[in-house]
This record gives C-alpha cells, structure tokens and sequence, in this order.
C-alpha cells in the first residue's frame, strides 16, 4: 500500500483542491456521512448560507459551457432553467435555515421535475445529491431507495447521465452505508459509455475501505497511479477506515506516516476518520489522546467533527462515552442545525436516548416561557414509532430541564397529526392523571382523515375512543366530521347505536339542527324551536342561521324564528338579553351579504323588517347605527327607515335630553323671546335621527323664521331617506333662499337627484346636477357609483326619458367621465323590456359617442338564448370592425359560456392564432364570483388549458376565490391536483389560498405554505375586530390603494388615539405609501407605533428600499447607509433603484469611501440586486473626478480594460453615465482627459465601447460639433451598430428627443437603413406630434421602397388621425401591444 502512495507525492502537489462550499460539505459532512467522505479544509471555514445554489450554479455553467443542451429547443432550456431556479431556491432555502431538506419537499421538487416533462442534468444532480445526509429523518435505506427511484425515473424521461451523476450517486451510496458492489458499479458506467474520473476513483476505493477491503482498495489505487491522477487527503482518510474495519489499527496508524513522507500533513479530516475507527472499537483511550495531540496541534476539529465521533460510538453500542465527547463540544450557534440533524438521525436509527441525552447537553436558553427547542425531537420520535412509554418519560426530562414548556400537549398534537390513535390514547390518559383538560378538537385531526375516505368505521373507532377518555363529541364535531361522512343524519343515530357510541341527545339535536340552518332548511329549524325542551344557547346557532336565512326567500319563516328567539324565554334570555342578541343578529345577517346581495333583496328586507315591527321585536339604538352605517355603505338609504322602526326608545341615555324635553325647552325660551336657533337645530337633528319626518316638518313650519342652514340639511337628508321629494325640493329653495352661497355634502346631492328623478321631477334633478357643477361639489368614486346606481333604478323601472336625460346631463356638465359601468343603464332599459334590437343600437350609439360598449356581453347573452343570428352576426362585425377580430372572438366566447353552449365557445377558443389576453379572463372570473357562477368559471378554466401563454395560475386563483366564498374544500383540493396533472408551479398567493380553504375546513394542507418557514404561525384572536377597526382598517387600506397619503395617515391617527392596532400589512402598506410621497417623517411615526405594539415589526424590503430613496433624496447619506446595512441585516433585498441611488449620491459628494463600503456590503448579491459592475466602476470614477484626482480615474478604467485579467468584458464596459455627469457638471479638464483615454483605447486597443459612449453623449447634450469632431478622428464609431440602435431604442421612448435622434442621423446617415432606428424615430416624432416630420420619414423610406413593419405603419396612421389628415394606406388593425409582441417574436425566431 506504501509502495502505491509514495509516487504520488508528485501528483498531491500538482493537484489544485477545488474550493468546496459548506452547504455541499453538509451533503458530505453531517452526522452520519461516511468516515471517507471528501472535505477539504478550505471548505471548512466557508459560511452555511448559498452553498447548495452556488455549488448547483456552478455545475449549470460548465453543463452549459460543454454545450450538454445544446440539441434542445431554445423554449425547453428556458423552461428547464426556470425549472430548475425555482427547485434550487426552494431546496437551497432548506439548507440555509436548518441544514437539512425535508422528505416532503423533496418529493415536490422531484414530482414538479418530472412533469416539466424534460428535466435536465442539472435537476437530476441536484435530486441526487439531496438523498444522502440531507434526509437525516429518514432511514438510511429509504433515503437510497429515493435515489434509486429519482434515477430510473429521471432517466425514462430522457435526462442524459454524465460522470458527475454516477459520482454524485456514489456520494450517496456512501453516505447512506449502502452496500454494493464497486465493480459492478463500473461496470455499470461502462455500459453507459462513461469514463471514471478522480473523484469517481476515489469514492469507490471510499467504498471498499468501509466494507474493510483493502485489496479492492488497492486496485483502485492503482488504476489511479496508472492514469497519473492525484491522490488527495481524502483517499488517506478513507484508508484510515479501511485498514480499521478490516481489524489491521495498526496499519490505520501509520496511514499518518505515510502521508508525511509524501509530503503531506494529516489534515483534520484524516484525524477524523482515525477517531471514528477508535470510537467504533470502542477504545476512549485512544479517542482521548488523539483528541489531545489534536488540540496541541495547528489543527482544529470543529464541533461537527466530534458529533460524527458521537455518531460513531452510538451506532458501535458505546453509548456511555457519548458525555466524554459531549464535554468537549463548544456548541457554537452556527453548529446547532447539525446537533439538531444528529439528533433526528439517532432518533432514526432507534438511539433515541442518545439523541435525547444530546439534546439535554444543548445550551439552549431555559429562561424563556416560550422556549420548545425539543419539539423537532419529540415530533420525529413520534413518526418513527417510539413507544409511548419511552415518549412519556421524555416529556418528563425535557420538561424537567427547561428545553419545553408543554412536551405532552406537543407530542399529543403530533400523534393526532400523525394519525396514531392509540399512541394519541396513551398521552391524553397521562394529561388527563396531570390533571389537564382533554379537549373535544384534540380528536378532530384523527376524524379527518377519515372523513376523506368516507371511513364509517375509522369514524365509530374515534368516536369510542372520545368516551373512553371521557370526552364527549360536541356540535362541530358532529356538523364537521361526522355528518358528512353519512347520507342522512338518521343514518348517523342508527350507527352510532349499532356500535354502542353514546352520545349527548341535546349536544346531537343541536348539530343536527345547525346542519339543516346551513342548508336552508328552515321549516325543520322553526318546528324544532317549537318543540324543543332542552337548553339552548342561540349564539351557537347564529351563523348557521345566517347562511340558512341567506339560502331560503321565504320572508314569513323569517320572521317567525326571529321572533320566537326573541319572546321565547328558552332563547336569548341570559344577558345582554334578547334585544341585543336579536340587534346582533340582523347586524350579521345583512354584514354577510355583498352589496348586491342586499339590492336585489331589498324589498324582502324591507318586509321583513315591518313583519318584525308587527311582532313588537325591538333593536338597540348603537347596534341600528351600525346597520345603518352598513345599508349606506351597500347604497341602499331607502331601508334605513324600515330598519329605525324597530329600534327601542324606552332604553335611550337617561343623561340625554328627549326629544319631548328639548321641545319643552324650545318653547319656553321661545316665550322667553330668548335665541332658539340651537336648540330648534338639535331638536330637528335629534327628530331626524328618530326618522320622525313628520314631526320635524311641522317643528321647521312652526320655527321657520328661527331655522338655520344645518336644519335644512338634516331635513332634507331625511325626506330624501323617506322617498318624499315635494318636501324635499321645497326645503332646498328655502335652503337656497335663507343662503345661496351655502353648499351641501356630496351625498345629498346624490340623494335629491335620486328622489327627484325618481317622482318624475326631471328638470329639478337636472339643476341640482348644475349647481354640483357651478359649486364644485367633491365627486369622488363613491358619488359616481351613486350616479350609476340612479340610473340603474330608473332603467329598471324603465323610465327612458329619465335615464337618458340625467346620463347626458352628468356627462356634459363633466361630473363624470363616460364609462362602462355608468352607461350601462342606457342599455339595461331595453334588455328590461326585453327588446334586444334597441339595446344593441344604444350600445352601438354609446360607442360612436363614447368608445365605450355597456353590457355588449348580456346583449350577446339575450341574443343568443333568443337565437337572433342576424343580429348576432351585425353585433360580432361592428366588434370586429371597431375593435379588432380578437375582441369579437372574447365577446363570442364569453356569451357562449355564459349561456351554458360550451361547444359552441370550444370552437371559438381553439381558433388558430387567438393569444391569451388576461384582462378580458380576468373580467370574466371576476364576474363569475361575484354571480357564484361556479360551473361556468369551471368551464372557462377547463376550456382555456390549451390557450396560448395562458396564465393558468391566475385562472385557478380565481377559482379557488369561488371555491372559498361557497366553502367547498373538496373542490378546492381537487385543484391542487389539477394544477399538479397541468405542471403549474403556483404562485404564492394561490398556496396560501388553497391552504386557508383546507384549513377552514380543518384538513390537512399538502404542501408547504409559503413564509411560514420564517414567521411563526399565532394563534387566531378569540374574539373578532369590532365594526369600528374594520371600518377604520378597510378606510386606511382603500386610501393606500388610491395613493391618498394625508387621508391614510389621518385615519392610522384615529386608530391610534382609539388604542386600535392593525396587523402587519396594513402599516406595511401606509408606510410604503408615505414613502412613496415623500413624507419619511410620518413614515417614521407609523413604524415606531407598529414597532412597539406588534412584536418583531420589521419594514420589508420593499418599504427598506423605499426609505433609501427617501433619505437619498433628502441628502441623509449616513442614514441611507445605515437602512442599508439593516435591511441586508435582516436578509432582505433592496431594490437596485435604492441602491444605485445611494451609490450615485456618494459619488457626487466625492464619497469614495462609501461607494467602497457599499460594494462590500452587495458582494455576493449583485445578480439577486440586479446590480452592475458598471454602477461601482462608473461612480468610483466620478467620485475620484470629483475630489480632482482625475489620472487615478483614468488610470484604473484604463488597466481594467488593458489588462490581461478583465472583470467586465469590453463590449459591456459602458462609461455613458459616467461621461453624462461630466458633461453636465462642465468638468472640462476631466472632459478633455477622459476624451483623450476613450480615444487611445479605440486606436491602440481597439476597444470602442467608450468612444462611442462619449459621442453618443455628446450627441445627446446638444454638442454636435465636438461630437463630429469625434467621429471624423474615430470614424469606426460608426461602425458600432449595436451601440448606436440601442441609444435609439432608449431615447425613443421619451419625449422631446427627436432632435437627438435627427442629430445622430445626420452625423451617421447609413443609421437610417436600420429598421430599429427609423421605428425608433417614427416614435420620437409621434411623442413630440411632429407631424410634419414623421411625413418627410415616411415618404424618404417609401421613396427607397424600403419595406416598413406593422408597429411603424400604426404609430404613423395614428399621428396622422389625431391631427385630422388622411391615412394613405390600409391602417393595421390591431393595438400597439400586438405589433410591438409580433415584432419582438420575428427578431427571437431570425435569432
């Protein structure tokens, strides 16, 4: 053996020892990797985090610097580097926080790589490597079956297998102890036409050396010798365990000598495989002394290296001098993860008292009331089967030593997830001896799966083991787990009896009678309040009740269970008593329906609140003020009256004076000939309040002379409210006569329009929408929704005249802009009538006046169902012809699906050449929810599967929203399956979704929800926000979303003097928002209150980013700096806008030192930042410009360009900001000097990327002359086509730079025969409306026959249309988008 090692001293020293990353060192370094693994020191003080991506990266470069893919199509290897990004950020994320992968998310990854359809060779090694030391929590067998299978799968699929796949294979044979046949194996690779290389070598002698074969060791050596490959550190270290298992310790030992007479000291490594053939004979003595020689030595073994030693004596049977080695441990935090892994792998191959004797070593902090550090412990010892005995006392210890502060409750919670019924038994009996309570939904995860499987049986045996423990099934474990799982709920009773399962006969009835509430079935619900002798507690019903209210129409059955709840004394009667309860009720009830949903049921609303009148069921005042508040919100005013008859007087505030008290009063200092006019105002305001109309009438003619104008609003408001509008006109003229100048709010306004309108006084109406307009009234969003809402009244009663009359009227007095929605009712008049010809005209005639088309889809719908193909046939050509054949071809579609003729819209989506386009699908889902229209949009989702660049994501989004608002999870699971079968890697958004659907429903979510990995989940509030924060929220987040900064942050002021705390986003979102605005001062206030009142408040990235700007702009350099470093900190990523402005802003105060400060801070990040080279090289240079050291600038561009070891590639050298900031700043000295630098490296070294820079923004700066000057001593400046057309492609996309672009062309004529920089052009004169120019281009090109493409052909019709002119050829049809995506795709396929 000697003999073979000792020639290839020479060798070791020619050999370069790659510089291996930690993470790959965790794929061969963790507990349980072979004692021969291959790590080298210079991997061992490399940082944990990136190594699984950067090690990956690496093998993509060179796989694609060998060209392995390039018989691919260009779309499969994007597809595939898609793939194969998303799998390593995913994979690498796992690594990065807890130095292991998880099983499940391995198997994501493998099953997302198989249904590419066409993994690459970089997936499959990234697979393969993933199957060894990774996977500490599965055992050593299953992680190679896993291999196995990843390998034949990946290879059926057509993945093409290189050396580094069999080396990586072999890794993981290694590190799993896998047995086989080294020979064989080659053999194998042979087969495959595949040449061994060293490190192949080198883990197959690993190999032999770990079964104890030195001879086949030695064979191995000298195939190596004979091919003059390297002998590493590695080859010794697994002769060290070779020479050990064959029994020879001896020769393990001198292995050390050996290697210091080739010349190479025994690294630790070495050292470590000498200790664990030590540790695995058992011999301590030995392991303590090399330990010691060790410690005296240079070397160092880190904490990961004595835990393989632990690792050793464990799986020997030595387990007693596990302490020994656990003294020596420093237990440095970066080395937790590996305890943790070691832990789960002992715990994996059954040492679990070993594992538990680790962690109790752990110095973790005790202090801590929330400390559970043992959960990962207790969890894996749950799913290896640990018997419940041995888990019990584990509970004991750990609680014991502070590392859990609930370690029964935890282990019970993870036999529940798990599924282990009688393990869950056995530890629910010691809680219950410890005298915790056992919980009814602890049962509740063993019921689900069962419920899936429709297991009766599976269900009975939990049921019976409830009353063995003593708990017994209340009513949503009935209504959610039990019932479903049966046909009827009589079926349930005879089962249960059949199997001798008690059950509590009220706790029954009363699931039994929220189930029929759901359904609607509420004769059963009515007959059984009836009857029923039990106790009752109404709250338990009440959401029930809602959505059975919802379901059912029939008005009298309301009222009839309202009013029992409300009179009978078996319900309701415990405090707050039944008219708060009741208050609540209708408060809910109408809270739950949409705004939709309370208009179209306004009348049945309307009676059924009078039939509660009649039934004497009386509602608090405060909680009526909230429905109130709700029904103006939905715009249904009308019902706020029906709603204020039920409302109870007797119990109003004793403190506040009566309206018969104040009227009193009134009297008598009206005797007194005293001031009236506050007192007549608050009387009038409190009798309005009452919706006593009649009341305040007769006070206001009584006291007119003494009225002021906040009376005549309230009266107003209030005869608008009670649809009399003789009154409420009259009170506005004397409103206007008392004060003409004075103005009333917005929603007056509305409503006098809407009254007015209403009772046929047309021409008032109009002069009220006159005056809104000469007095300047506010018309926000809302109002103009109100306008929609008039209109769509009328049409619905179908009045023409008035919807036609008004619609112009708020049109030409430019109250509001013509849209869709607001003339939608021209339409609605005559689809009311059912006259579709009309209702096709007036959409026609809306978009020859507005460019809109109102409800063309409904029209297409009726016209359909109707099959009036004629007038189908006019309404698809006018389509086509205003708005293109694609349009038509939506509009057809979506009418077929609509009407239910799906293979009618099959057709039309399968016509060639029809393209996605995702506002009009989203439209329609939209639609589709908000009617709950589920098959339909089931349909859309099926039908589109085939669409080109089809967002198939966001389709199943929308559907899952649907799934959700009818709580159907059995829907919602099968699309997770869909998405699967499609290959759809979906979007953060739809996981989170699906998964909050799952859990609603209490099942099991099979995937993993996006950031929970780094924020812990919190237990749900008890208690739901009270109206007054989610009024207060929902306003400060639709301020955000309308970029209204003062409105946001007077609200979040509100809030804040209330003592109300929003969640995380909502003060993400406003501080975004203030920063965006430039308000960092508020923005500051905001995150200090969420940082003291929500723990761990951090600003995001993007709100860091944003913040950099901030402070950027302001000149707050330092502090800027400061963000930065806190959000890298924090692992976040700032924007490459914040950061370049900062950069940019060092450099102009001559701030080198910063710039090089923040260049040590990206390192690393440049590709995830999106940052260039070019930003430091550019502004280091400025800065140094700017401090006049103008030769070092020079000097050092000049030796990164000259040098033989370039960092950036001349032709990407770009030095345009750099001499536009000169330029501008008139630094002529530095001008002339970087002149002379870009000239010389274009004539001396032929690098012409600065020159042209520089005349290009010469150009760009209006100093034509010296740019010519330029160009005539460097003509080839000329012959940069590419740098020229992109300067023309960038300038052209903003205005004012066509004389640029005429500039440029003059001084380089040929330019023009581009096709890039006469479109560019063409752009420039459309941004500028140069008409006359864009003419001249047009007729030169024409006049050269040059032909010109689509996008130039529109922009230049389009100029000429706007400007009144002729179009002098046939106008391409489609949008500017189409032609531009066309254009684009031409060029990729001549590519």
């Amino acid at each position: 053996m000697a003999a073979l090692l000792r020639p290839a001293r020479w060798l070791l020293r020619a050999a370069a020892a790659p510089y291996l990353p930690l993470s790959l060192r965790l794929l061969a370094g963790g507990p349980g990797r072979p004692h021969a693994a291959v790590c080298l020191r210079a991997a061992r003080a490399r940082p944990v985090a990136g190594g699984l991506l950067s090690q990956a990266r690496l093998h993509s470069i060179a796989a694609e610097k060998k060209n392995y893919l390039q018989e691919e199509p260009t779309s499969s290897h994007r597809r595939n580097a898609s793939q194969f990004d998303w799998a390593l950020m995913r994979l690498d994320n796992s690594v990065r926080r807890t130095g292991r992968i998880p099983k499940t998310l391995l198997q994501k990854v493998f099953d997302n790589t198989c249904h590419s359809g066409s993994p690459g060779g970089n997936q499959a090694l990234l697979l393969l490597r993933s199957c060894g030391s990774l996977l500490p929590e599965l055992k050593l067998s299953e992680r190679t079956e896993f291999a196995h299978k990843i390998w034949d799968e990946l290879q059926k699929l057509g993945t093409v297998y290189d050396v580094s796949h069999y080396n990586a294979l072999l890794k993981v044979y290694l590190q799993n102890d896998h047995k086989f046949s080294p020979t064989d194996f080659l053999a194998r690779m042979e087969k495959g036409n595949i040449q061994p290389n060293r490190v192949t070598y080198q883990r197959l002698i690993a190999a032999y050396c770990n079964m104890g074969d030195i001879e086949g060791a030695s064979t191995i050596l000298g195939f190596m010798k004979t091919k003059d490959l390297p002998v590493t550190e590695a080859v010794f270290s697994a002769l060290v365990t070779g020479h050990a298992r064959s029994g020879d310790m001896e020769n393990a030992e001198n292995i050390l000598t050996v290697m210091k007479e080739a010349g190479i000291e025994p690294g630790p490594d070495t050292y470590l495989a000498l200790l664990n053939a030590y540790a695995e004979k058992g011999d301590i003595d030995h392991v303590k002394q090399t330990l010691e020689k060790v410690e005296k030595s240079d070397l160092y073994l880190m904490d990961r290296d004595l835990l393989q030693i632990i690792l050793s004596f464990s799986k020997a049977g030595y387990p007693q001098y596990v302490p020994e080695i656990l003294e020596k441990i420093t237990y440095e935090r970066r080395y937790i993860p590996d305890t943790m892994n070691l832990i789960l792998l002992l715990v994996t191959e059954k040492l679990e008292d070993t594992a538990l004797q680790i962690l109790l070593a752990c110095p973790i902090s005790r202090e801590s009331s929330q400390n559970d550090f043992g959960s990962f412990f207790l969890r894996h010892c749950v799913t290896m089967n640990t018997p419940a005995e041995k888990l019990k006392d584990y509970c004991k210890k750990l609680k014991e030593a502070q590392l859990h502060t609930s370690p029964l409750q935890f282990t019970l919670q993870c036999a529940l997830v798990a599924q282990k019924l009688d393990l869950a038994k056995v530890l629910m009996k010691a809680l219950k001896e410890e005298g915790f309570p056992i919980r009814t939904h602890y049962f509740w995860p063993l019921l689900v799966g069962h419920q899936k499987e429709k297991n009766v049986q599976g269900i009975v045996e939990v049921l019976k083991g409830m009353h063995e423990i003593g708990v017994t099934p209340d009513q949503e474990t009935y209504v959610n787990y039990v019932f479903p799982c049966f046909d009827s709920i009589k079926s349930v009773r005879a089962v249960l009896q059949e199997n001798g399962c008690p059950h509590d006969d009220n706790v029954f009835s009363q699931a039994e009678l929220r189930s029929k509430a759901v359904n609607g079935n509420l004769d059963y619900i009515l007959s059984f309040l009836e009857s029923n002798t039990l106790p009752f507690s109404f709250s338990s019903l009440r959401g029930s009740l809602i959505l059975g209210f919802r379901r059912s129409m029939n008005i009298n059955l309301w009222s009839k269970i309202t009013e029992l709840l409300y009179k009978d004394g078996r319900y309701c009667q415990e405090p707050p008593g039944p008219t708060e309860a009741v208050g609540y009720f209708l408060y809910n009830l109408i809270d739950s329906m949409s705004d939709s949903e309370v208009q179209a049921k306004e009348e049945r609303l309307r009676q059924y609140f009078h039939q509660l009148k009649e039934m004497n069921v009386k509602i608090p005042e405060n909680i009526y003020r909230g429905i109130r508040n709700l029904l103006d919100s939905y715009h249904v005013p009308e019902l706020i009256k029906d709603v204020n008859i039920l409302v109870e007087r007797e119990k109003t505030d004793s403190r506040k004076p009566s309206s018969s008290d104040l009227e009193s009063k009134l009297e008598k200092l009206k005797a007194e000939n005293q001031p009236i006019g506050d007192i007549l105002k608050q009387l009038i305001l409190m009798l309005c309040s009452e919706e006593n109309m009649q009341k305040a009438l007769e006070l206001k003619a009584k006291y007119e002379s003494d009225m002021v104008v906040g009376g005549y609003a309230a009266l107003i408001n209030l005869c608008c409210r009670h649809d009399n509008a003789e009154d409420a006109l009259n009170l506005k003229r004397e409103f206007d006569r008392l004060d003409s100048s004075a103005v009333l709010d917005t929603g007056k306004y509305v409503r006098l329009v809407k009254v007015l309108g209403k009772h046929g006084k047309l021409q008032d109406a109009i002069n009220i929408l006159k005056e809104m307009k000469e007095k300047d009234v506010l018309v926000k969003d809302a109002t103009v929704l109100s306008f929609f809402h008039i209109l769509n009244g009328a049409a619905l009663r179908g009045e023409t005249e008035t919807v036609k009359q008004l619609h112009e009227a708020i049109v030409t007095l430019g109250l509001a802009k013509p849209s869709t929605a607001l003339s939608s009712p021209l339409v609605t008049l005559y689809l009311e009538k059912d006259d579709l010809p009309a209702a096709l005209e007036s959409t026609i005639d809306c978009y020859e006046k507005y460019k809109i088309l109102p409800r063309i889809h409904d029209v297409l719908c009726k016209l359909i169902e109707k099959g009036e193909t004629e007038l189908i046939q006019k309404a698809m050509d006018f389509v086509s012809q205003e708005q293109g054949e694609m349009t038509m071809l939506y509009d057809l579609f979506f009418a077929f699906l609509q009407t239910g003729n799906y293979k009618e819209a099959k057709k039309i989506i399968e016509t060639p050449g029809i393209r996605a386009r995702p506002t009009r699908l989203q439209w329609f889902c939209d639609r589709c929810i908000a009617n709950n229209q589920v098959e339909t949009l089931e349909k859309l989702v099926e039908l589109t599967q085939k669409l080109f660049e089809c967002d198939r994501d966001q389709l199943y989004y929308s559907l899952l929203k649907l799934y959700k608002v009818n709580d159907d999870w059995q829907k919602a699971d099968a699309v997770w399956n869909k998405m699967q079968e499609e290959n759809i890697i979906p979007r953060e958004k739809t996981l989170r979704l699906l998964a909050e659907i799952l859990r609603n429903n209490n099942q099991e979510v099979p995937f993993d929800v996006p950031e929970l990995w780094y924020e812990e989940e919190k237990d749900c509030p008890t208690s739901l926000p009270s109206p007054v924060e989610v009024n207060l929220q929902q306003g400060l987040l639709n301020a955000c979303h309308r970029r209204r900064n003062k409105d946001a942050f007077n609200i979040f002021l509100t809030a804040k003097k209330q003592n109300i705390v929003f969640d995380n986003e909502t003060y993400a979102r406003l501080i975004n928002l203030l920063l965006m605005k430039d308000n960092s001062t508020q923005a500051m206030q905001v995150k200090d209150f969420a940082e003291t009142h929500i723990k761990g408040f951090t600003l995001n990235d993007a709100a860091n980013s944003l913040l950099i700007i901030t402070q950027v702009r302001r000149d707050y350099l330092k502090d800027a700096l400061t963000t930065l470093k806190t959000a890298l900190d924090l692992d976040q990523i700032p924007s490459r806008l914040a950061v370049t402005r900062l950069i940019q802003a060092c450099a102009l105060k001559g701030d080198t030192e910063s710039i090089h400060d923040i260049q040590k801070l990206v390192n690393g990040l440049e590709d995830s930042i999106g940052l260039s080279r070019m930003v430091f090289i550019n502004n280091i240079a400025l800065a140094q410009i700017k401090n006049n050291n103008i030769d070092v600038a020079i000097e050092s561009i000049e030796n990164m360009l000259t040098s033989e070891n370039q960092t950036v590639d001349p032709q990407y050298f770009g030095l345009a900001y750099l001499f536009r900031k000169v330029i501008e700043g008139r630094l002529e000295p530095a001008l002339e000097k970087i002149s002379i630098m870009a000239e010389r490296l274009a004539n001396q070294f032929a690098v012409y990327k600065p020159v042209t820079d520089l005349f290009l923004q010469l150009v760009d700066s209006g100093k034509v002359d010296d740019a010519r000057a330029l160009l005539q001593r460097c003509g080839a400046i000329a012959e940069q086509m590419p740098i020229l057309l992109v300067f023309c492609i960038r300038n052209c996309q903003r205005p004012g730079k066509a004389p640029v672009m005429k500039s440029l062309l003059e001084l380089i004529p040929e330019l023009i025969d581009k096709e890039e920089a006469y479109t560019c052009l063409m752009k420039s004169y459309v941004f500028d409306n140069d008409v006359t120019s864009a003419k001249a281009l047009y007729e030169s090109l024409t006049a050269k026959n040059v032909k010109l493409n689509d996008l130039f052909l529109k922009r230049y019709a389009v100029l000429l249309k706007n400007a009144g002119e002729s179009v002098p050829f046939t106008e391409p049809p489609e949008s500017f988008e189409f032609y531009a995506k066309q254009l684009k795709e031409s060029k990729e396929t001549h590519l």
